[in-house]
């Protein structure tokens, strides 16, 4: 039977360096001569030949890709990607982060390559929001794949159990996937995963996501999170629902133009049960 485009990507935690793909993509800047975070890293790791190969380069502009040998890595190749620094949203930044990922999928699909491996771009140092980002990295890859059969895997990198719940969420939203596994190192249980058990545990987790994601989206901490998430998870009649719940929240966040410490309404949240309900 044929793969269905989302079995063709994967997220993990762990180490860019370390994956066993045709080609990691590096987050890079516009010289292509290392600096901090993943480049930092990616650097160190593929020995001092790449430094000379990316001086031959000339660079690199934003949203574009260039393509080097992987040296001492365990990828043949790095495709490096010069993300946009985040501005607020008006620089014409989505479209430039999804540049980067259309341009590493097309050098990599020119390269015949199988495999590739992306890090969360733009979301260190250049301070993309994640939700965001992952986001667009999702659906971005989702569409390239719907039209490239040349790429077999591709597989989201997350640094940090945060950014591989949102990239979860966001893999499940746009694509309506399963939780994807963690690599078998990262699966020890905690008692929260164990009290987060059947239907109740995956809504919560599903709901804890959505939450994270609407806090990165618009720049905001929601100071009653806590609270807020039981009143869903009490609601939420099953994962749908949930999602319906947490999209009217995140429609009423963006109309109201909240930002900074906010603290969800009691009133408000009564509303959106009320209109999301039976």
């Amino acid at each position: 039977m044929p793969v269905r485009i989302v079995d063709r990507i994967s997220v993990v935690e762990g180490d860019i360096t370390q994956q066993q793909v045709d080609a990691i993509v590096n987050a890079a800047n516009q010289t292509l001569l290392g600096g901090g975070g993943v480049d930092g890293a990616i650097h160190r790791a593929a020995g001092p030949e790449l430094l000379e190969e990316c001086r031959s380069l000339g660079g690199c502009r934003t949203g574009e890709a260039k393509i080097t040998k992987g040296y001492r890595l365990p990828a043949g190749y790095i495709i490096h990607t010069v993300g946009p620094v985040w501005s607020g949203g008006l620089a014409g930044e989505d479209e430039l982060l999804a540049s980067c990922y259309r341009k590493s999928l097309m050098l990599a699909e020119s390269h015949d390559m199988k495999t590739i491996a992306f890090p969360a771009i733009s979301t260190g140092a250049y301070g993309f929001p994640l939700a965001r980002a992952t986001l667009i990295a999702v659906r971005t890859v989702l569409e390239f794949l719907s039209q490239s059969p040349g790429i077999e895997q591709v597989v989201f990198v997350c640094h940090g159990d945060r950014a591989f719940r949102i990239y979860n969420d966001a893999l499940r939203t746009l694509a309506g996937k399963d939780s994807p596994s963690r690599q078998p190192e990262m699966s020890t249980s905690t008692s929260e995963d164990r009290e987060s058990s059947g239907i109740s545990g995956e809504i919560r987790r599903q709901v804890d996501g959505q939450l994270l994601m609407i806090e990165s989206v618009h720049g905001i901490r929601i100071v009653n999170r806590d609270r807020l998430l039981d009143k869903i998870i009490d609601a939420a009649r099953d994962t749908g629902h949930a999602s319906r719940i947490t999209a009217a929240l995140n429609s009423w966040v963006a109309v109201n133009g909240i930002t900074g410490d906010a603290e969800i309404p009691a009133e408000v949240i009564r509303r959106i049960l009320a209109r999301t309900g039976p």
